[in-house]
């Protein structure tokens, strides 16, 4: 597929979940972990260790979901501080969304080369042209911001290695040793020069390949819409 229409594959793709219910978020995963399965093993983990990441965000919102929705109680027995059935679910839906999210993402990453990405991101962008938007430095700065944080990830982890073994465990010693590491980093990173080439615009079998992929998403949202 063209390195254009995998990134409008995925900003299609996140409201079409959020907003479709849970046939087609259903759907959606199916689709995903299939994408996920063609890039391998590194592709796999990635996706695992960034949701790994988000585990305490994901439990955040089953809590709130959980505790804070009118519904009928799931327990019972414990009276007011038992959670509802409506919340649960609708706490559950809201991970599944976001992690659904990480797997596009990561499927992108995946199978894009920064020179893709900014190629896509540029042919994208056309229309803009006219308004004056400044497309390549926009295409630069978004694709070198994708390939950064993943790099940001470990050193995360550095400075919190490093704020216990100096016995500093108070979360402004830990930011600031990270974005020491950051700084530093960033000094000693190398300037690698950026070819900015506008690539061939995409054909019909892309098209085509983008409409298979979201005609079954479409049809469960219209038949849901329908339903209601």
């Amino acid at each position: 597929m063209h390195p254009s229409l995998r990134i409008l594959a995925v900003m299609l793709f996140i409201p079409l979940v959020a907003h479709g219910g849970w046939l087609v978020a259903l759907v959606g995963a199916f689709g995903i972990a299939l994408l996920l399965a063609g890039t391998g093993r590194a592709g796999l983990a990635r996706f695992l260790g960034m949701n790994r990441r988000l585990r305490w965000f994901y439990l955040s919102i089953v809590l709130m979901f959980g505790w804070f929705t009118p519904g009928r109680e799931l327990l019972p027995l414990l009276g007011a501080l038992s959670p509802t059935a409506e919340g649960m679910m609708t706490g559950a839906g809201r991970v599944l969304v976001l992690a659904l999210v990480v797997g596009a993402v990561v499927w992108l990453l995946e199978r894009s080369s920064r020179q893709e990405l900014i190629a896509g991101l540029l042919w994208l962008t056309r229309p803009l042209a006219w308004l004056g938007f400044p497309r390549e430095r926009f295409a630069v700065r978004l694709t070198l911001v994708l390939e950064t944080v993943p790099q940001v990830q470990p050193m995360v982890a550095e400075a919190r290695q490093a704020g216990e073994s100096q016995g500093s465990k108070d979360w402004p010693s830990r930011a600031r040793s990270l974005f020491e590491r950051v700084i530093e980093r960033a000094e000693s990173a190398p300037c690698e020069p950026i070819e900015i080439e506008p690539g061939r615009p995409p054909g019909i079998r892309d098209w085509g390949v983008l409409v298979l992929m979201f005609t079954p998403l479409l049809v469960l949202l219209l038949w849901e819409i329908l339903r209601v």
